[in-house]
């Protein structure tokens, strides 16, 4: 069947409601309402239909949320217009237009069991498809719906408790206890009907005052609890045309420019840790002494030393290996390495054997690393993210684990942000959750910004804008504290997937038996 001119206009008003909740537009509100015209039209469809509707929805928040990432596949590389279309059109339905489709079937099916299992049932589906979007083939987990609410402080505190999958059912709900509100009041011809329609969205409501004051508790304990800052950050944000990053007369002058930005900061700031970006050095240092020698004089005049992105070469390796690595450079002259963990598919290694045409020439094929990257120094613990690596929650609290008592985010977004889309701030979005899941400190060097500093309650300050050059210093504190989120992980999302299962299965046979 085709599908009717209601159905269209409902899909496109909410693909377009979800992408509008996020940067650079940041209506959040939004998001309380976007998933409720997507749950009236799977209602009422097939199951083809539903799949066809999820799928639409999600293909159209996907391209309007991240419309960056057309311009970031041709500048990487070099794709030319169609080619960057068609790995952003294979990127939308591998990690967002299958996973929205096989929710509104789902949802679908647990909605014609009654108002109360939906209000459960649905929010867990939707938890579900988030957390496999995140996890299975890569994982992508990018601007999923809880992150929509990154600046409503008392309301994301509940991460650290189930991550950023609890704030995502809990706008889920709202969303349910909205569609069934709505379709109550049109539907069901009762004296009862006002009651009808209100109830599940009082208790989705309640739910939201619930989380507001659990949130609002933790903020005041938070503020009345927390260390007093004992360590001084400078970060360098240099802000470098990125695709000279390979060519070795950039790399020089990117690397004198860092240099002279520092020491004015050393000699006006005094800060006892200096953090540059990733690629800040685009030379391989263990090739290059003197560099190493210069940077550690530099290093010398802090306390805690100094951190920087650069590739890292293993030569002992047959063949030779290539990382993309974040470096520590302590006072003392001791350099240590982590080699990133999650490089990014086709960008830093090709998945499957599959090789392209790089816009690079030098470019490498980039191995993942196998441990934390936790540099012990007198500014604390340190516990390093390469770029993308801060939307992996994963990532963060396995740096937690391992003792890291500040996390620090060396990236480059100017490969995302070359067209002013808001790629960097939607990465800071995202990562200022990886601040309150896990109560501490994110220290962000990006090449282009957006660069500066997370507190433990997800607020971003002392912050460089994109597209300039500059330094931001700030006082920060090292923690030790685990939270719940950090200690036990995702249980809350494997709680919505047991939830999710047990609704959708009675659901199913009930169909069945029902023809």
């Amino acid at each position: 069947m085709r599908p009717s001119l209601l159905a269209i206009l409902l899909v496109g008003t909410g693909g377009l409601l979800y992408a509008s909740a996020f940067p650079p537009h940041a209506c959040d509100l939004a998001a309380w309402v976007a998933l409720a015209p997507l749950l009236a039209v799977a209602a009422r469809a097939t199951r083809g239909g539903a799949f066809a509707a999820g799928f639409a929805y999600g293909t159209l928040f996907f391209a309007a949320t991240v419309p960056w990432v057309v311009a970031a596949v041709d500048a990487y590389f070099d794709a030319g217009p169609l080619g960057a279309v068609a790995v952003a059109a294979a990127i939308c339905v591998l990690f967002v237009s299958v996973y929205v489709g096989l929710f509104a079937v789902a949802a679908r099916a647990v909605l014609a069991t009654g108002p109360w299992r939906a209000l459960v049932g649905v929010p867990a589906l939707w938890v579900t498809f988030e957390y496999a979007r995140a996890t299975l083939l890569t994982g992508l987990p990018w601007e999923l719906l809880g992150h929509s609410q990154w600046q409503r402080i008392a309301l994301i505190q509940v991460a650290d408790l189930g991550g950023v999958y609890a704030l995502s059912f809990i706008v889920a709900a709202v969303n349910v206890g909205t569609y069934l509100a709505l379709r109550a009041l049109v539907l069901v011809e009762s004296p009862r009907r006002v009651a009808r329609a209100a109830a599940p969205l009082a208790a989705a409501l309640g739910l939201v005052g619930a989380v507001l004051a659990y949130g609002g508790a933790r903020v005041r304990a938070e503020q009345a609890g927390a260390p007093a800052p004992a360590v001084r950050v400078a970060v360098v944000q240099g802000n470098h045309p990125t695709r000279l990053a390979w060519d070795r007369g950039d790399a020089e002058r990117r690397l004198m420019t860092y240099v002279g930005l520092s020491r004015e900061t050393l000699r006006d700031a005094q800060p006892d840790l200096v953090v540059w970006p990733e690629y800040a050095v685009g030379l391989y240092p263990a090739a290059e002494p003197a560099i190493v020698t210069a940077l550690a004089r530099l290093a010398a005049e802090t306390r805690g030393g100094l951190i920087f992105g650069a590739p890292r070469m293993d030569a002992a390796a047959t063949p030779a290996r290539y990382f993309n690595a974040a470096y520590h450079l302590a006072p003392g002259g001791r350099l240590a390495a982590y080699d990133k963990m999650r490089p990014v598919p086709f960008a830093e290694y090709w998945p499957l054997g599959i090789r392209a045409a790089h816009a690079d020439e030098d470019a490498r094929t980039f191995g993942a690393g196998t441990r934390s990257g936790v540099f012990t120094s007198a500014a604390g613990r340190l516990g390093a993210l390469i770029c993308y690596e801060s939307i992996f929650p994963d990532l963060a609290r396995a740096l937690v684990h391992a003792g890291a008592e500040v996390l620090v985010n060396v990236s480059n977004d100017g490969w995302l942000d070359s067209a002013g889309l808001g790629a960097g701030a939607q990465h800071l979005s995202i990562t200022a959750f990886r601040a309150v899941e896990t109560r501490r400190f994110v220290v962000r060097a990006a090449t282009s910004g957006i660069s500066g500093f997370i507190d433990p309650l997800g607020r971003p300050f002392a912050l460089l804008a994109a597209g300039t050059r500059g330094v931001t210093t700030a006082a920060i504190a090292p923690r030790r504290d685990q939270t719940f989120y950090a200690r036990y992980g995702d249980c809350f999302a494997g709680a919505c997937a047991l939830i999710a299962l047990a609704a959708v299965v009675p659901a199913g046979r009930r169909a069945r038996s029902a023809r």
